[in-house]
């Protein structure tokens, strides 16, 4: 290999490594490394442009990078324009990924069972990835989003998933637990540095099951 071919190897490691993770789409608020620890969406004002989910399936791609060999990963949603941090709904549950590079959720369901209402044409809504911090804490990243009727469900060239990328549910309290509570290994942390305070994510939560996750990870992905 030339010498520039091994620098360039070299930066993207490094560059991966010293990134926590990336919501990558939907297209995020914003990103700051400094302030992902952050609660709600890693300190990232509302975006002026949000990102149209089918009315007809219901469902929506997540793509992530991941720069942690493994990682507690839960995804949030909170419902309105301004729904500041009232993150109370679960999308996913908290589960553990393994692998560093692309990670990505094919189907997420936004469907009215999820919700708790039936979403309608315009409905905006602001979708949170949280992970845990490094080495206690939460990781946020927030990406708005709002409902179409004209709008297909499409996955992105960014949904794919790298070489020894892989996911599990928990189970019992571990699946229970905040992404900002948890390791990696779904055990609670022994002190919580993050800033996000637990009490305004996903105020009610739901078990795990398999049928949740696997279900969302399948494409793709090897599942543990």
């Amino acid at each position: 290999m030339h010498l520039s071919g091994i620098v360039f190897a070299f930066s993207a490691l490094i560059s991966l490594s010293t990134a926590h993770f990336r919501l990558v789409d939907p297209p995020p608020r914003g990103f700051s490394e400094d302030m992902l620890t952050r609660f709600p969406c890693g300190g990232q004002s509302m975006s002026k442009s949000r990102t149209s989910v089918s009315l007809t399936d219901l469902e929506m791609p997540i793509a992530l990078e991941m720069g942690h060999d493994q990682t507690a990963v839960q995804v949030l949603l909170a419902l309105g324009s301004h729904p500041g941090s009232n993150f109370n709904i679960t999308l996913v549950p908290t589960f553990r990924q393994v692998g560093l590079g692309d990670f990505c959720l094919p189907s997420v369901s936004l469907d009215e069972q999820r919700l708790g209402v039936k979403p309608v044409d315009g409905m905006n809504a602001t979708l949170q990835v949280v992970t845990n911090g490094d080495p206690n804490g939460g990781l946020y990243n927030c990406a708005d989003i709002t409902f179409s009727s004209t709008t297909e469900y499409t996955v992105p060239s960014s949904c794919k998933n790298g070489t020894g990328v892989a996911a599990t549910p928990f189970s019992g309290e571990a699946a229970t637990r905040n992404a900002n509570e948890s390791t990696p290994n779904g055990q609670p942390q022994r002190g919580n540095s993050g800033s996000g305070p637990t009490s305004n994510i996903a105020g009610h939560l739901e078990t795990a099951t398999w049928g949740v996750l696997g279900a969302i990870v399948v494409g793709g992905v090897a599942l543990l």
